[in-house]
């Protein structure tokens, strides 16, 4: 996955961070979570001395605010300063340090949300065909290698759909073509940007597949990791190009719990299995998780 990218430290300011943050509408909410956490390295690399936990906590809330539909990058910011120390020596080693056992956290409920993926899918026979819509980064990590066959909507406006079938030669479904083909596909499988008790938020265009879904009774599986969930039972959607469904429609979720105690109360499916696995070479970022509170984010 890769940590944080340092060369960027001397060119970025708390404008351009948010800026880039706010304008990205190509990716998903997962690239652009770590993107914050990598800015937000890059933010304190590039800070003074004087006053530099004062301007850490305004950039860290800045930073948090960027992208309002997309929980991802307001929980992990925010997740960030409430397990730092905000230690008095040395203090741009720790946040940064702190900033890489984040994006270690990260890579593990990717993980653990394949796996959890896998293992369902897993049960379709061979050469089933799913249709996804949007370009979900923790989708495509689900599919990739696996024996089935993709197809992609073309997820307008935006076109990231588009961009991603053409990138790995997969077939390309018009938007106003895809609720049509739900009933000959084994299941259609999204990402999300935000979950709440009872919606999440996704690409616009979601909603229809989902009733379509519901109509064919095609499995409808919702595939993400746990810091997107929101305490709110309908997360905030404040761009067009996103939208709000209701969690009914979902067969069922598919992701980690690390990042949510509450997930328990949620519609979220674990296999009988889970055990979270730990290294000694992440023997920091289980400290950074023993400190966290595990109640779930703020709305």
């Amino acid at each position: 996955m890769g940590g944080v990218d340092g060369s960027i430290a001397s060119m970025v300011t708390l404008e351009s961070a948010s800026r880039e943050l706010r304008e990205n509408t190509t990716d998903g909410a997962a690239v652009l979570a770590r993107r914050a956490i990598s800015l937000l390295s890059s933010l304190v690399a590039a800070t003074d001395d004087d006053d530099l936990p004062a301007v850490t906590r305004r950039c860290a809330e800045e930073v948090r605010v960027a992208r309002p539909s997309m929980a991802a990058v307001g929980n992990l910011v925010q997740f960030w300063m409430e397990t730092f120390t905000w230690p008095a020596e040395d203090f741009r080693h720790h946040a940064n340090a702190h900033c890489e056992c984040i994006l270690t956290l990260m890579d593990r409920a990717l993980a653990e949300t394949v796996r959890i993926a896998r293992n369902r899918l897993g049960e379709f026979p061979p050469d089933s065909v799913f249709l996804t819509h949007s370009a979900s980064s923790t989708v495509r990590s689900v599919i990739d290698g696996l024996p089935f066959r993709l197809l992609v909507t073309a997820s307008e406006p935006g076109g990231e759909g588009r961009r991603m079938a053409r990138e790995l030669g997969l077939t390309c479904v018009e938007d106003a073509d895809a609720p049509s083909r739900v009933a000959d596909v084994a299941a259609v499988v999204v990402g999300a940007d935000a979950l709440g008790s009872e919606a999440f938020v996704n690409k616009v265009g979601t909603r229809a597949l989902a009733q379509a879904a519901r109509e064919s009774s095609t499995p409808f599986f919702v595939v993400t990791e746990s810091y997107k969930w929101v305490a709110s039972a309908r997360p905030v959607v404040e761009e067009d190009s996103f939208e709000a469904v209701e969690n009914g429609f979902v067969s069922a979720f598919l992701g980690d719990v690390r990042f949510a105690s509450f997930a328990a109360t949620r519609k979220l499916e674990l296999s009988d299995d889970y055990a979270s696995a730990w290294s000694e070479s992440d023997e920091q970022a289980d400290r950074v998780w023993d400190r966290s509170s595990n109640d779930g984010f703020a709305a």
